[in-house]
């Protein structure tokens, strides 16, 4: 049983940080590029290349995340 609650608290674990590896970037760019197109007065400039940053960087991120755990499980 105490394996099981190990398990599951993983579980839950590794679906809280690949949340926050999606989300934390992309909403960051995206504030980011609302920002300087609200400084720089280019209206949609900023906020479609914040937007492909952080679909970019989420990406990254959540490959760099999943790989180890891929290699790990493929070697038993």
């Amino acid at each position: 049983m105490k394996k099981y609650n190990i398990k599951i608290f993983y579980a839950i674990s590794f679906a809280w940080q690949l949340g926050f590896l999606i989300a934390i970037p992309l909403a960051g760019f995206i504030f980011l590029g609302f920002y300087l197109d609200k400084f720089f007065h280019t209206h949609p400039f900023f906020l479609i290349g914040g937007i492909i940053i952080g679909i970019i960087t989420s990406i990254y991120e959540t490959y760099h995340l999943i790989v180890p755990l891929i290699e790990k499980y493929d070697s038993h």
